[in-house]
């Protein structure tokens, strides 16, 4: 067989890639790998790939030029995901070839439904299989998710803190500022615990961490998980299955504040509450210690005020006794008063100088006074004592 020209050959290649494939596009589902992005330049090279289990089995190289450009920032703006590696995509593309470059698929669209739809079904996979295998941490009650960390209860006041975050980041900066300048001057003890929160290995660096905070004999009142914002593809660590178990598992409570507005991730699910940003985290601690205070400051207000109506009720209770006190006093010495009249008068008239000044005589004899006829003899030497003087009497005879 005689040998042909290399451009021979590629140029018989681009007539049959032309014959069977030119102004043709079609839908192709493939997964994106070796991402070159020229955002200055509005291209993008690309590789797509399709995987059976861990085997390759197809790849191409692609391309989206400049008059396409406009679809990446459309896929990111609809899902929220960034444009990157290892994501499912279905995309309508065009084969194109080049003596000189060789053979591309031109990406000319990209639907955004299917992705976030894949999304969505990766993500109901991982919450089935923690409701099917960790029953006892994860259950359905009335279609919503409650696990263990959400049923642990809180502490009347956060005081002692884990942070987990990465450091020197906007999120760890927000949420420290943020308690720092609470405007009630609560006062909080952060234990930091830096890792990475986003990227490949995230979720287990972050679980490294919870257990070190599991292991350690702080009994801190509260977990919180920060990170400051990104696209929706930075929070691929917060929807595994690992993340699931530890958040959910855990034996403290942990607040989230991974800085999404879009989309709630699992360990938003899983965790004791959620709220959007590391400052608000922040301000979910402060207000919840202002409640606290509130609730106190209300109770003093109460007791206070329960015992200034009691000292009131008590005075006037006082008065009321007193005023009986006083009226049963005066009535009663009104009463023996009269009594101790009434007697006086009995006294008075029982007096022997008033029985006397009525006519009769007091008779005694040596001292004793004589009330029967029996006890007089003739003879006998007896005073009779009348109400104006004494007269000494001789008895003569006695009968």
């Amino acid at each position: 067989m005689s040998p042909i020209r290399l451009s021979d050959l590629a140029y018989t290649i681009d007539s049959v890639l032309e014959e069977n494939f030119g102004g043709k596009a079609m839908w192709v589902l493939a997964e994106t790998s070796d991402i070159k992005n020229y955002p200055d330049r509005q291209y993008c090279f690309l590789g797509l790939v399709e995987r059976e289990g861990n085997q390759t089995v197809a790849k191409l190289d692609a391309v989206i030029w400049r008059k396409n450009y406009p679809i990446l920032r459309a896929f990111e703006a609809a899902t929220g995901v960034a444009f990157a590696r290892n994501i499912q995509l279905l995309m309508l593309v065009s084969v194109t070839y080049s003596p000189i470059y060789g053979m591309r698929l031109e990406i000319h669209q990209i639907d955004h439904a299917y992705t976030m739809g894949n999304i969505e079904r990766e993500r109901q996979a991982v919450l089935d299989t923690l409701v099917r295998e960790h029953s006892q941490y994860v259950w359905l009650d009335q279609g919503q998710y409650i696990t263990s960390n959400q049923m642990l209860d809180r502490p009347a006041v956060w005081q002692r803190i884990a942070l987990i975050t990465a450091p020197n980041s906007d999120g760890w900066r927000d949420f420290r500022q943020e308690l720092a300048n609470n405007p009630w001057g609560y006062q909080f003890v952060i234990d930091e615990y830096l890792t990475q929160v986003q990227g490949q290995g995230a979720d287990k660096a972050i679980c490294t961490q919870l257990e070190q905070i599991a292991g350690r004999a702080t009994p801190y009142d509260a977990v919180v998980i920060v990170r400051g914002g990104g696209s929706q593809l930075d929070f691929g660590a917060f929807d595994t299955l690992r993340m699931g178990v530890a958040v959910a598992s855990f034996p403290y409570p942990i607040l989230a504040g991974i800085g999404h507005d879009r989309n709630i991730s699992i360990t938003d699910m899983m965790c004791h509450q959620s709220v959007k940003t590391p400052t608000k985290a922040a301000v979910f601690l402060i207000e919840h210690n202002r409640i606290f205070e509130e609730n106190c400051l209300q109770l003093a207000y109460r007791v206070a005020e329960a015992s200034r109506v009691a000292m009131q009720n008590a005075r006037e209770e006082v008065d009321i006794l007193t005023d009986r006190f006083r009226y049963g006093t005066q009535t009663y010495l009104r009463n023996r008063h009269v009594e101790l009249a009434e007697k006086a008068t009995t006294v008075r008239h029982l007096d022997p100088i008033n029985v006397l000044r009525r006519g009769y005589a007091l008779l005694s004899r040596n001292g004793q006074i004589l009330t029967s006829a029996d006890a007089f003899r003739p003879g006998d030497d007896v005073q009779a004592r009348f109400a104006d003087g004494t007269v000494q009497l001789i008895v003569t005879d006695a009968e």
